[in-house]
């Protein structure tokens, strides 16, 4: 490695010189500052040492051996007495890179020396030394797709921006020249010219650095930012260049909220479960108590006129019971929406016409959105069928109208406000749900969060903070997109994007139900869950039609069967410890393949892919928990009466 070394008449670098040949740097020693600069434009050193004059003045030399061709590659170190530290400061800002002070520390010494080579080695190549912006290069710069600009050293002035600039700024070419980002207003904060700077400074170039800037418009982009050195009409200016990342940044939000949407969707299918269960004898108790206290209330007049006293009270209750399980009714449906997070049933999806589910939710809807907005309809002519399914098209458009409606004031002013339905085809294969509405609007900061799961901006009460999550889930697991754009104090518009249908739309046939066998045969009925309460609640709503055993343990009725004891019907948990519904469904069709088809399968959530492919694979009935007496009762008695 070579050294230039600058000699002043109040630093002898004799000790400096030394050191560097200890070192295995060859120094070379110029008379004057002229000698040197002509001797680096000549040979340029990866290491200048200056000795600081008496004035402490090495500005103007710092700057010339800087704008010398390979100069912002080079590290210079400043040589000084401990007197003189108070005057490094302005020419470290000049471009100086670190200094030494005599008498030299060695071990300190050595190691700045080190650090210069390595900064030296580390800093990127300059351009050519005859580098020039000829015809050529102009075109690549007018015609690069790379939004570019030139600007000068001192002062940061634009000399040159190319069409791609402009389009990223909103600024005409005119209003850039000779003006600055700093007049322009084109950073996202004050402080971010500065951190660029110092990175220049540290390293003689910018590659590759994040940022954001602000276009005319007041739109903020994410950028990379590229900036070195480069000859421009003779002299050296500053060449940035900004990719724009601004849709890179948004495709990785979405993926960033698909990722954590499969993260909730694994949490809600495990608490689902875990809540299903205690829900499922809480509610049937609740069922329980409140069919038998009726049927009490329903005999008192006629068998026992002299209890009428009670009646009042025993009515008091009924109503609370009553309530109580409207409570139950009212998790049970908050439950349902958090397992669609686990896309647990995969609905078949075929040919729907948007327009005849649109129609459909509108009346539905209609008392939210008549006493609030007026509302419009606009049907594309050229839009086809989609692929999805009725259903939940429904429930996501539902949730979006009614959303539309609340975010409007109730002040009976409907006739200010409107709630406007689009269809359209936006692109070959794709089809675009709009609903738009002239309320309040969501504030900025919030939009990125609407679609989180419990996240929400109605007041406490009124929502539970997973409908615009749900919806998002729903129109995912379709194949479909949902976007929203918002102007706080004008409206907000929600777009479903959805795929077009490859298959002709077709009559929807309602699912036939087989009909529940009135009355039915008394069978012996065994029991099997891990949870006792549970247990208890199915044993009290069968009792009085079956004889029921129960057990919280899969396992302990395998030898039972193998002895003989005889069972009709097998209600079995699928999720349990130990041995779970799907091994003991194994075991039975080893030891008694006669009873496989009697066994329902009492399930609070198929959270796993295992039990998800078991379910989907196996033709008996399941009792999805919680569940009512009559519709347990319903499914044993078809089971019961179907023969073998």
């Amino acid at each position: 490695m070579r050294a230039l070394l600058v000699p002043s008449g109040s630093i002898d670098l004799s000790p400096v010189e030394l050191l560097l040949r200890q070192l295995g740097v060859t120094p070379t020693r110029a008379r004057d500052d002229e000698a040197a600069i002509t001797a680096f434009r000549l040979s340029p050193f990866p290491l200048v040492l200056l000795g600081m004059d008496e004035a402490g003045d090495r500005i103007v030399l710092v700057r010339a051996l800087r704008a010398c061709p390979r100069g912002m590659q080079a590290s210079v170190l400043l040589v000084a007495h401990p007197e003189q530290v108070d005057r490094l400061q302005p020419l470290l800002d000049a471009g100086a890179d670190d200094f030494l002070l005599l008498p030299l520390d060695e071990a300190s010494a050595v190691l700045r020396l080190r650090l210069a080579e390595r900064r030296s080695a580390e800093r990127p190549e300059p351009m050519p030394d005859d580098f020039e912006l000829d015809g050529l290069c102009a075109v690549l710069l007018r015609e690069s797709p790379v939004p570019t600009c030139i600007t000068t050293r001192e002062g940061s002035a634009f000399v040159e921006v190319n069409d791609a600039c402009t389009r990223l700024f909103g600024y005409a070419r005119e209003e850039m020249l000779w003006r600055t980002a700093k007049d322009l207003n084109l950073w996202e904060t004050p402080v971010e010219p500065d951190r660029l700077s110092a990175i220049f400074r540290e390293h003689g170039v910018v590659r590759g650095v994040e940022s954001r800037v602000r276009a005319k418009s007041g739109e903020l982009r994410h950028v990379l930012v590229f900036s070195g050195i480069a000859e421009y009409a003779g002299t050296p200016h500053v060449v940035t260049m900004f990719p724009d990342l601004t849709e890179r940044k948004q495709m990785e939000a979405r993926l960033l909220l698909a990722d954590r949407m499969a993260s909730v969707g694994t949490l809600a299918a495990g608490v689902a479960h875990e809540i299903n269960n205690p829900l499922a004898y809480v509610a049937a108790n609740l069922g329980y108590a409140h069919e038998e206290l009726v049927r009490v209330l329903e005999r008192t007049p006629a068998a026992a006129p002299d209890a009428a006293p009670t009646e009042g009270p025993l009515k008091a209750v009924c109503v609370a019971l009553g309530e109580a399980l409207h409570g139950a009714d009212r998790v049970q449906t908050i439950v349902g929406d958090l397992k669609t997070f686990s896309r647990e049933t995969q609905e078949p999806l075929r040919a729907v016409d948007v327009k005849k589910v649109l129609d459909r939710t509108l009346n539905l809807a209609s008392g939210e959105i008549r006493h609030r907005a007026k509302l419009v309809k606009e049907y594309g002519e050229d839009v086809p069928p989609v692929r999805g399914n009725d259903s939940r098209l429904g429930q996501v458009f539902l949730n979006l109208l009614v959303n539309a409606a609340q975010a409007i004031p109730s002040d009976g002013d409907a006739d200010h406000h409107e709630i406007r339905v689009t269809t359209r085809l936006v692109a070959p294969g794709r089809v675009a749900v709009e609903v738009s509405d002239t309320g309040a609007g969501i504030a900025p900061e919030l939009l990125g969060r609407i679609f989180d799961p419990f996240f929400t901006t109605k007041p406490p009460g009124v929502g539970t903070g997973l409908g615009l999550s749900i919806c998002h889930n729903l129109i995912h697991a379709m194949g479909g997109e949902l976007h929203v754009h918002s102007d706080l104090g004008r409206g907000t518009t929600f777009q479903v994007l959805l795929p077009s249908a490859t298959t002709p739309l077709e009559e929807c046939v309602p699912e036939q139900r087989p009909a529940a066998v009135a009355g039915g045969p008394r069978g012996r009925v065994l029991v099997i869950d891990d949870e006792p309460m549970l247990c208890s609640a199915v044993e009290r709503i069968l009792r009085p039609h079956h004889d029921v055993v129960y057990t919280t343990l899969a396992a302990e009725v395998l030898p039972r069967l193998e002895a003989g004891e005889h069972f009709d019907l097998i209600l079995c948990d699928l999720m349990m410890p130990r041995m779970n519904g799907m091994d003991f469904h194994a075991a039975l069709q080893r030891l008694r393949p006669d009873l496989t088809g009697r066994v329902i399968f009492l399930t609070g959530g198929a959270f796993t892919a295992q039990a998800k492919t078991f379910l989907e694979r196996v033709p008996n009935r399941r009792v999805e928990k919680p569940f009512n007496a009559r519709a347990l009762l319903a499914v044993a008695r078809e089971v019961l009466a179907t023969p073998g």
